[in-house]
């Protein structure tokens, strides 16, 4: 783990994709490449008049989703949801909402390619934070 500016947030402790799927044994998936199937995959969420939807644990876990692929927490309220890329959703020009858990008093969304999701244009950089400082938590996204 390296401690750099993440987002903007000095000294936060982040964990790129790549070091986190070898230290978890699993492959790392290029960008544009969906992972394989895994046995319990989240429940799908509704939300008709969204492109991609996301509810995402404080630990980064999936938990329901519409064209969200993945979501790891890369950092003490950093996250990356990756969006589906069969989904043709340009993300840099896609507005992107989001609501924190209780613990939370801000979250903030980043859909252009950032350090902190590996500078992967298929990844939405999410930020959740409790009076200014980074903070995990539960939080969902919707990509309109």
């Amino acid at each position: 783990m390296v401690i750099v500016p993440a987002c903007g947030l000095p000294e936060v402790a982040m964990t790129s994709l790549a070091e986190m799927a070898a230290a978890s044994g699993k492959p790392a998936y290029a960008e544009g490449v969906m992972p394989e199937a895994v046995a319990a995959a989240p429940a799908e969420i509704v939300a008709p008049n969204a492109r991609a939807a996301a509810e995402v644990d404080f630990r980064g876990e999936l938990l329901r989703q519409e064209n969200v692929v993945d979501s790891l927490q890369v950092g003490e309220g950093l996250y990356c949801a990756i969006v589906d890329p069969n989904a043709g959703i340009n993300l840099s020009n896609a507005l992107i909402l989001a609501n924190g858990g209780p613990q939370t008093s801000s979250v903030s969304t980043i859909g252009r390619p950032t350090p902190s999701c590996d500078s992967r244009r298929d990844a939405v950089t999410v930020v959740t934070l409790k009076d200014g400082h980074p903070e995990s938590s539960s939080f969902t996204i919707a990509v309109l």
